[in-house]
């Protein structure tokens, strides 16, 4: 360690030294090295390397406005914001068909939805999270949604849709829709009676044909 700390000694000596004349090496009594800015009898000067100068980065002063960036600096497109969002289908207060347990889901959004940035619609009915990311206008609610147990007509359900980006965080939410399921009864057309098989034609006797029935024959009035 001392000698670590004797050599890191003289190092500095020698570089305050050149950086102000001319440095001189000789021996001491001891037979060591020692090194001078005054030439004695016996020294010879020390020919040092040049040292390197490392320029200093210039600190702005507190409060000072800094510069404006490169004018052909690329920077990241910004992300447009949405300027309206809403549910069209169901429709508030409306009533949509619960045969099948498949509802249709529209909305309308602008500017359009920026698939390049991730983002998507996702969808929650009665609390509930859909398990699905959208990116068309129009969607569909699975009956998978629902598990074993369909729901009932006559009911009142609330639809949300909200435009997601990848992480899941929610940038624009729609106003929730109320609305009502219903069954659709499809409704069985008459039963109309049997047509009448034609008759056959009957055949001329003695070149004479025979009128038909009575019920057969057309009265023109």
């Amino acid at each position: 360690m001392r000698a670590r700390s004797r050599v890191f000694a003289v190092l500095l000596l020698l570089a305050g030294l050149a950086s102000a004349q001319t440095v001189y090496e000789s021996k001491g009594s001891s037979g060591g090295k020692v090194f001078s800015d005054r030439p004695v009898p016996g020294s010879k000067p020390v020919d040092l390397k040049p040292l390197n100068v490392v320029e200093p980065v210039p600190v702005p002063p507190p409060g000072a406005v800094p510069a404006p960036a490169p004018a052909d600096e690329r920077r990241a497109p910004a992300v447009l914001r949405y300027k309206s969002f809403a549910i069209t289908s169901p429709e508030p207060n409306g009533s949509m068909s619960a045969n099948t347990a498949t509802f249709e889901v529209r909305v309308a959004i602008d500017p359009p939805l920026q698939i390049e940035k991730g983002h998507a619609f996702a969808l929650r009915m009665d609390g509930r999270n859909v398990p699905v990311r959208y990116t068309a206008t129009e969607m569909m609610v699975p009956p998978e949604f629902f598990g074993d147990v369909l729901p009932a007509g006559a009911q009142q359900h609330v639809m949300e849709a909200s435009v997601v980006d990848l992480e899941g965080n929610v940038v624009i939410a729609a106003t929730p829709v109320s609305f009502q399921t219903r069954f659709v009864n499809v409704l069985q057309r008459p039963r109309l009676p049997p047509r009448p098989l034609p008759q056959p034609m009957p055949k001329a006797v003695d070149g004479k044909v025979p009128e038909p029935p009575a019920s057969d024959v057309r009265r023109v009035r």
